[in-house]
């Protein structure tokens, strides 16, 4: 599993509450503003118009990356060596290496994505399970990273697996360290 269902579904719910009575707002508002409307009230009119449709941007906006990063998740598990090219996920996804970094970068920030990490100079995603590299290290540094159950910060070496002294689910550390 590399999508946080939980918090996919609770950035969906969040964004739904506050989206479905903006749209429904910006209609009454605009119907009454054409019938019982005044040259006074264009301004609050403007306002208020431009919060709801910047609410409904966000919300489509939102919606979009929570598909994707859905989609994201069908890829990760279908992939058998555990180092994925970012060109074969934003091919799969038609989009862009732009707009696929965004999407990760959402993902990160509200911690959706899971047991992953992107290198950057690899232009890859390592799925920190299944990741297990030619050559083994000597001398493994500690690797920090966040527990995907509790979203705990820890420090594991690397290519280990260890237990969240928190949440007692166990956590395993990438092989390589991303700069």
């Amino acid at each position: 599993m590399y999508i946080n269902l939980r918090r996919l579904y609770t950035q969906l719910l969040i964004w739904s509450v506050i989206a479905v009575p903006a749209f429904t707002f910006l209609f009454v508002f605009i119907g009454t503003m054409v019938e019982y409307g005044t040259r006074d009230t264009i301004p609050l009119f403007i306002l208020y118009s431009g919060l709801m449709i910047f609410l409904l941007y966000r919300y489509i906006k939102t919606v979009g990356y929570v598909g994707c990063l859905g989609s994201m998740d069908r890829v990760f598990k279908a992939d058998p060596d555990g180092s994925i090219p970012m060109e074969e996920i934003a091919t799969y996804l038609h989009t862009t290496p732009d707009k696929l970094l965004r999407m990760i970068s959402y993902g990160e920030k509200k911690k959706i994505l899971i047991n992953l990490v992107y290198d950057a100079q690899g232009k890859r995603f390592i799925l920190t399970d299944r990741y297990r590299p030619a050559d083994p290290i000597k001398d493994r540094p500690f690797v920090g990273m966040d527990c995907p159950g509790c979203g705990a910060s820890l420090k594991i070496r690397a290519a280990t697996t260890g237990v969240c002294p928190y949440c007692d689910r166990q956590v395993t550390a990438p092989n390589v360290i991303v700069g």
